[in-house]
């Protein structure tokens, strides 16, 4: 059935009646058809520019309203300096940066954000920010979404970050991100940003309020935008942690999901998408104990070292890891890991 590609029926079917284990052992195989046993991920460092952020998202530890003590803007020269010291000390080869919804920033800040690492460290691709960001600051700005892209591609930017897909359902989103662009004007940014040459990544925020159908869905959409644009690099499901988030304290979402379901996910993943994506175990948000499962389940790709990483780590998850501590996650299962770029070149098999 995997084989010859699951329509919604009986992707959504599987998730629901078929048990882990045979679903894990599809998945993996299906995996091991298409990529063979490699395991790739990026060495990379995480910047936030801003934490401050008038979303107000529910599902967010991390973001400080306007006037709160703990709100930073960091200046471009600091984002910079930072960048090259990770790229000297650490060898990272890609900056991950995003922000919030910061109303005080201008056009002109991510100018001189983006030049300046470019300036120090040319050789570091920069991704980021996200979907959402792009909407937000063209509105901000009274810009066209087009306008902000290719005014960041000049700069410096050469890929989107993934985040802010959350879940595309409409019903999901008034719960986790009310105030954020709808699944549809997500997939609509990606789109233009791909056919501008900017690639990116995909999202799957789970285990909060979702069904099954949302999870189904929204892997479908995101397979239905590679197959339209071919712009996307990877598929990476984040495990929701509720710590010190507004739907823990609501008593809506009181623990993360149970590791049979971070299964179900990724593998049922792996089945809708077949050899159009990659689909990432993060460590980040599952631990690293279970992405080694989660290889066996459908995933073949570790996300990235992630040095300084805040939004996740903001809600309880562990820092970063090592390029050995990742390839460790993959040879424990058997699997060769593979240092790569931003792009999914492989610079090293390890």
């Amino acid at each position: 059935m995997a084989e010859r590609g699951l329509n919604r029926s009986d992707a959504l079917y599987l998730m629901r009646e078929a048990d882990v284990f045979t679903l894990a052992k599809a998945a993996e195989e299906l995996t091991r058809k298409y990529y063979g046993g490699v395991v790739t991920f990026v060495n990379n460092v995480v910047i936030n520019y801003s934490n401050v952020c008038v979303a107000k998202c529910p599902i967010c530890a991390f973001y400080r309203l306007p006037g709160h003590g703990e709100g930073y803007v960091r200046k471009p020269g600091e984002v910079a300096a930072m960048v090259e010291r990770f790229a000297k000390e650490l060898g990272v080869t890609e900056l991950h940066i995003n922000g919030g919804f910061n109303p005080f920033l201008t056009p002109e800040y991510f100018d001189e954000l983006f030049r300046e690492v470019k300036r120090r460290v040319p050789r570091v691709a920069i991704k980021g920010p996200t979907m959402a960001e792009v909407d937000y600051y063209a509105k901000l700005w009274r810009v066209s979404r087009q306008e902000v892209l290719s005014r960041w591609k000049e700069a410096g930017l050469d890929a989107i970050s993934g985040g802010g897909a959350e879940i595309f359902a409409e019903e999901v989103r008034k719960v986790v991100a009310p105030h954020k662009i709808s699944g549809e004007e997500w997939l609509e940014i990606a789109e233009l940003a791909h056919k501008m040459g900017i690639p990116s990544n995909a999202t799957m925020l789970y285990g909060h309020v979702e069904r099954e159908e949302h999870v189904v869905d929204h892997i479908f959409r995101v397979k239905d935008l590679q197959e339209r644009t071919g712009g996307l690099l990877l598929f990476i499901p984040v495990k929701f942690n509720p710590d010190n988030t507004e739907l823990k304290a609501r008593g809506v979402v009181a623990r993360p999901a149970p590791s049979t379901y971070d299964v179900k996910v990724v593998a049922i993943a792996r089945l809708i998408l077949g050899d159009r994506l990659k689909v990432a175990a993060y460590w980040l948000s599952v631990g690293k104990k279970l992405a080694s499962t989660l290889l066996l389940a459908g995933a073949n790709d570790l996300v990235g070292t992630m040095y300084n990483e805040a939004v996740l780590t903001s809600a309880g998850a562990r820092h970063s890891a090592s390029v050995e501590e990742l390839a460790e996650i993959a040879r424990e299962v058997g699997k060769t890991p593979a240092l790569r770029d931003t792009f999914h070149r492989v610079l090293a098999y390890l």
